[in-house]
């Protein structure tokens, strides 16, 4: 599949003819993949009767994985689109080339975690045009769902409802444009690598994220190059990362924030929160916003596009972007101010 990618363990097999798959229960199947030339590995779905099920794509491309020549690249999992059995979609393929010349493939239910069936590789050398098949994968029909998620700048996290624990995918690093090699390269800083423990929130940001625990604690993980992630101790309700720092509500209703002063200059009081207290608050790219007991927002940062100059009156929410940054007033309408260079403060009519 270009720039996408499979699922499951993978064994010899000599498949059925495709036959329709309605009737299939979608509780089950396999993993199926065959080299078609040199590089290109064809990936699909096998039902329980046989029916050979392909991800859903816009065109015939994105059903094939593109290996050898991309082995740095394809090292991290990538993912398939979505698989659909019966009307339903049951979840997607992911793959990555390992060690030993051989393509390690799973499946993640939608809703749910990824599923490493015990035979799960394909060697890369296998006959062109031989079918090979996973061991069988059970889908739990009570997959995990999610209370939470948060994207950042290149990865996304998420909080389990059954076990509150934080689940993060992506990319694993930043790039960066090896001047030697005149190409790009992954540099490895763990934004996707989540604690283990229980948590209540969970924030992305650019290129590291922050969780806090059931406890009250936050732990952060991923670029620390700013002090972004080192998170202070005490107990808080609620936590916001931004674009090299961190911003969090304490308990006491104090925001404390971390990071940023290591930006080259860029450093414009984004993590120097007003005193008082607060009820929310929300940490974009150069400037921060919170609302303060009683409702009041107050920014602080920068404001060369007027994203810190905040309107009077009562709010409930805020939200602090890149340049902009928009609200939502306590009748409910949303209001807007900053940079509105694509319409993004227009906000839509109450």
């Amino acid at each position: 599949m270009t720039r996408h990618a499979a699922v499951a363990g993978i064994v010899a097999a000599t498949l059925a003819t495709p036959v329709q798959a309605q009737s299939d229960q979608q509780g089950s199947g396999y993993i199926i993949a065959r080299r078609i030339d040199t590089y290109l590995i064809e990936v699909g779905w096998q039902t329980p009767s046989g029916a050979r099920v392909f991800p859903v794509v816009r065109d015939d491309r994105a059903r094939y994985f593109e290996a050898g020549p991309l082995v740095d690249y394809w090292s991290e999992w990538h993912r398939s689109f979505p698989i659909t059995v019966g009307g339903t979609e049951i979840g997607h393929i992911d793959a990555r080339i390992v060690s030993g010349r051989r393509i390690e493939f799973a499946f993640t239910p939608t809703g749910g975690e990824r599923i490493l069936p015990p035979k799960r590789y394909f060697p890369m050398d296998t006959r062109i045009g031989r079918w090979l098949r996973s061991s069988e994968i059970t889908i739990d029909s009570a997959s995990p769902r999610y209370t939470t998620v948060s994207a950042g700048a290149s990865h996304t996290c998420a909080i389990r409802t059954s076990s509150s624990a934080i689940v993060c995918w992506g990319t694993n690093g930043y790039p960066y444009l090896d001047e030697e090699a005149k190409e790009w390269r992954i540099n490895e800083t763990g934004q996707i690598d989540a604690p283990a423990g229980s948590f209540t929130a969970v924030s992305a940001g650019r290129y590291h994220a922050c969780g806090l625990r059931t406890s009250g604690e936050i732990t952060c993980w991923g670029n620390n190059s700013r002090g972004q992630a080192d998170a202070p101790e005490g107990s808080f309700t609620a936590v916001d990362a931004g674009i090299g720092y961190t911003c969090a509500l304490h308990e006491s209703s104090a925001i404390v924030c971390w990071g940023s002063k290591g930006d080259q200059g860029q450093y414009l009081g984004q993590s120097d929160p007003p005193p008082g207290s607060f009820t929310a608050v929300s940490a974009g790219f150069l400037h921060a916003c919170a609302i303060r007991e009683g409702g009041a927002i107050e920014c602080w940062g920068d404001s060369s596009r007027r994203q810190a100059d905040a309107p009077t009156g009562s709010f409930t929410a805020i939200s602090a972007g890149f340049s902009h940054t928009c609200a939502i007033r306590e009748s409910g309408a949303i209001e807007c101010w900053g940079l509105n260079n694509a319409g993004q403060t227009n906000s839509p009519p109450n």
